[in-house]
């Protein structure tokens, strides 16, 4: 049945392609000399236009910077998290201790430039030189125990001030000042052990690793794993201080007895690019190396099997640096690109000279069978291009800006590419019919496909419903797919940073999640205040065993209120008038002088009249001592106020996070929360946006564009129904080789929707307005050309399977099923429609 909705757009859509493949034929034809000069100029061009792209290794930057993604990044940058470099050793415990601090040694003596590499190095609770620093806190903080003692410990404190508790703690701190090695200083500012109760809490309420509470090195609980943070001196953009700080590392580790390795983000920016190039590199020279054998062995002409690669380089350089006007900086899991465009740029060549071939073989003369093959051909050529890069260029409507950048470059690589063929190989052929002429074309193999067309023409209902009950099938498995989330699985799974990061977890993680709430504002008072009601709520998840823990500066440092509490138990205690008596009788009897313990007696003995301190000044003392990290981890002051975090660990399910967050929005207004598993929601909602516009835009370009060429209901069907067929068949057999939907591969529905329509439009173009007895020989030769493209497609796809980069490689697998299906139903269902519905236009 005629199509006559869009008669005048399929005509002038016919004749204004017609007369471009015309031009283009008679300008490679009459002046290849010119085309190439201004297509090696504008090589050299775009080669000097992408030596200014900047390339990105850090995965985040790929995604939306909003919500939970934004706070996440937000809280590695004031945190200083997102720089550290992390260290872990692993063996003996008595070993580790030893080599721990021969490393650290090492890494404190490392240069970079002439400058030291690190700010700092840490590799206990507090370093033997702060012993000043720790003592002034201790001094400062004991006396004030409205700031810094819990009000259920408020009695114990009490306790301690009692006459036979303090006779006990001046003998203890007699036998601790003979024994050598003690801290005098430590004794003096705190002879009746009151730190006792406020060092645990500390430590405690800080700790963001799960460590060994009696060790003072970061040592795991099992004793099996000690950790050391090293802050770079410089940050992880400046990517030569990046790769020259990775090399002193790797240098440091040399001849250490026991395991070293490292993680963070500037060893992950050199190793994981470096993998990443390696990766990229090794799977374009395979592909290329096996798609080049797959032209050769089916064709059997040198010449073009070596353009092949030049048109390749061509479409690679220019998509980059058209790219790099929309993209500066670009991310480096972006050139996987390279892969499918030699998958998908060889088609172009493969369809134009088994045109030829064929042309020539039937007695044409070779400009007559070049013309047929530009112009005819070429002509499904243009669409099926279109096809394909419509639907990768309508990613770039995505936030997602992996997605975007991938689909911009395999858009513009698929134009550039056929192109490219356009410009290059019909001189070439030419040039090959004058100085290297065959004696006779011999027939093409046909690979069976003269029996395929054979079994579904004469069998088209038998055929379709085959089709179809395999489709219904793969559709109902297709319903079990599942989407993955987890973005560390994206990396490369041999990195030694992700290797690291597991040990971390194993070993030193106090839960194997973690959620973090911001409270922000401009006032101090106000953001400790609503921090405070986080706090409480969080206390009441941890209560309902819903959390396993909960860090905040509030367990540390006691708000306004909770003073209140504390300062209302310490005037209610009946021995407060004589305790100045009590402490210097009891200082008398153990033989020490009262005169160094003055300022501590005095503060002890006006605490019935404390009054709340201001908690910027505990935060103040507190980061000025070797807990500084506290404060540190747990409070940012910006440009834009104060950030007040707090940690919430947790295990999984049993942690109610809707219901949780729906609680912080009434308990602390205008706060913000992150957590691996929200800012997994925030991605996935936001690549299923992106996919169902890109499909949406993408389907509506290729529907037009098949309508533009098509006058008949059949060619739309023949090319329609492979490609979707082809994609629920992916969708159907991921699941049943336990595979997932992830964040990367759902770009192959785009992938499958541009590509996929091409094989069935190519067999549709070449079997229509002929006479019946030639279907056969015309289904054999675009059918040939058909398979060797998938061949191809699936060699540039497969070496991104091959990869170690989890991205990549789901990329990789996916194609492969979808193109491989999308084939074989072109095969088997397009001849099934011609012989029921006809082929006419």
């Amino acid at each position: 049945m005629n199509l006559h909705l869009s008669g005048k757009v399929v005509s002038a859509a016919h004749t204004a392609v017609q007369r471009h493949l015309q031009w283009v034929f008679r300008v490679t034809t009459r002046k290849p000399g010119v085309v190439f000069a201004a297509c090696c100029l504008s090589f050299l061009i775009s080669c000097l236009a992408i030596t200014r792209i900047h390339f990105e290794a850090d995965i985040f930057k790929m995604f939306p910077q909003k919500g939970p993604l934004s706070l996440f990044l937000d809280t590695m940058q004031w945190t200083g998290s997102s720089g550290n470099a992390y260290f872990l050793l692993e063996g003996d415990k008595d070993t580790l201790i030893e080599e721990a601090e021969v490393f650290a040694g090492k890494l404190r003596e490392l240069r970079v430039d002439g400058s030291a590499a690190f700010k700092s190095v840490k590799h206990r609770v507090f370093d033997g030189g702060e012993a000043k620093p720790f003592t002034d806190f201790v001094a400062y903080a004991v006396t004030r125990p409205q700031l810094f003692v819990a009000p259920e410990d408020t009695p114990s404190y009490l306790q301690l001030l009692s006459p036979p508790k303090m006779e006990q703690s001046l003998r203890k701190a007699t036998t601790e000042l003979a024994s050598p090695g003690a801290l005098k200083e430590l004794v003096a500012a705190d002879p009746l052990y009151l730190r006792n109760l406020i060092l645990p809490r500390l430590k405690k309420a800080s700790e963001s690793l799960n460590l060994d509470p009696l060790s003072p090195y970061l040592l795991s609980r099992d004793g099996k794993v000690l950790i050391i943070i090293g802050e770079p001196a410089r940050p992880v953009t400046d990517i030569m201080f990046a790769r020259k700080l990775v090399a002193g590392i790797n240098e440091a580790r040399k001849g250490a007895h026991i395991s070293i390795s490292c993680a963070g983000a500037h060893l992950s920016a050199v190793t994981d690019e470096a993998i990443m190039k390696k990766n990229v590199i090794e799977g374009v020279f395979l592909s290329l190396a096996i798609v080049l054998s797959l032209f050769y062995l089916s064709y059997r002409r040198f010449l073009p099997t070596l353009l092949i690669p030049v048109i390749l380089c061509f479409g690679v350089v220019f998509s980059v640096a058209a790219g790099g006007i929309v993209y500066p900086t670009m991310s480096v899991i972006s050139f996987a690109f390279a892969s499918l465009i030699i998958g998908i740029g060889t088609d172009y060549s493969i369809h134009l000279y088994d045109r030829f071939h064929f042309e020539r073989f039937s007695g044409r003369s070779s400009y007559e069978a070049l013309e047929l093959a530009v112009v005819d051909t070429g002509h499904a050529l243009f669409t099926a291009g279109m096809t394909t890069a419509f639907p990768f260029l309508a990613l770039m409507v995505s936030d997602v800006r992996a997605l975007a950048e991938l689909g911009l470059l395999v858009g513009l690589g698929v134009i550039f590419s056929l192109y490219a063929t356009l410009f290059f190989l019909p001189p070439l052929l030419l040039f090959m019919e004058r100085r290297f002429p065959l004696k006779e074309y011999r027939p093409l193999p046909g690979f069976g496909f003269g029996l395929i067309w054979r079994l579904t023409y004469f069998h088209p209902r038998r055929t379709l419903a085959i089709c179809l009950a395999v489709t219904m099938f793969l559709l109902v498995c297709a319903t079990g797919i599942s989407f993955e989330s987890e973005l560390k699985n994206l990396q490369p799974r041999s990195s030694e940073a992700f290797l690291a990061q597991q040990k971390l977890e194993q070993h030193l993680s106090i839960s194997p999640k973690e959620m973090i709430v911001a409270v922000e504002g401009n006032e101090l008072a106000e953001v400790m205040s609503k921090g405070s009601r986080v706090a409480a709520l969080a206390e009441r998840y941890r209560a309902q065993d819903e959390l396993v823990a909960y860090s905040s500066l509030l367990r540390v440092i006691n708000d306004a209120d909770t003073q209140g509490e504390v300062i209302r138990q310490l005037a209610a205690w009946p021995h407060s008038a004589g305790l100045r008596g009590e402490i210097d009788r009891a200082l008398a009897q153990e033989g020490f002088a009262s005169e160094p313990f003055a300022t501590y007696v005095k503060g002890l003995s006006e605490l019935s009249d404390s009054r709340a301190i201001p908690v910027s000044e505990g935060i103040e003392h507190l980061a000025a001592s070797p807990f500084r990290g506290i404060v540190e981890r747990h409070l940012a002051h910006t440009a834009d106020g104060y950030h007040l975090l707090t940690y919430l660990n947790y295990r999984g399910s049993e942690f109610r996070q809707d219901a949780f967050l729906s609680e912080l929005k009434t308990a602390a207004p205008g706060s913000r929360a992150t957590s691996i598993d929200l800012v997994s929601r925030q991605l996935t909602e936001s690549v299923k946006q992106s996919f169902i516009w890109a499909v949406l835009i993408g389907a509506i370009m290729v529907f037009f564009l098949l309508v533009s060429h098509f006058s008949s209901l059949t060619g739309i069907l023949c090319s329609l129904f492979p490609v979707t067929a082809g994609a629920i068949a992916m969708l159907g057999v991921m699941p049943l080789a336990g595979m997932s939907l992830n964040f990367m591969n759902v770009m192959v529905l785009v992938t499958i929707l541009g590509m996929g329509s091409d094989y069935g439009l190519h067999v549709a173009h070449r079997v229509r307005n002929c006479a019946r007895e030639e279907y056969q020989a015309r289904f054999v030769q675009s059918g040939r050309a058909v398979f060797l493209s998938g061949l191809t497609t699936i060699a540039g796809f497969g070496s991104l399977a091959l990869t170690d980069y989890g991205a990549m490689a789901s990329i990789g697998w996916a194609t492969n099923v979808g193109v491989a299906a999308t084939t074989l139903f072109t095969l088997a269902a397009v001849p099934a429609f011609i012989s029921l519905i006809g082929n006419k236009g």
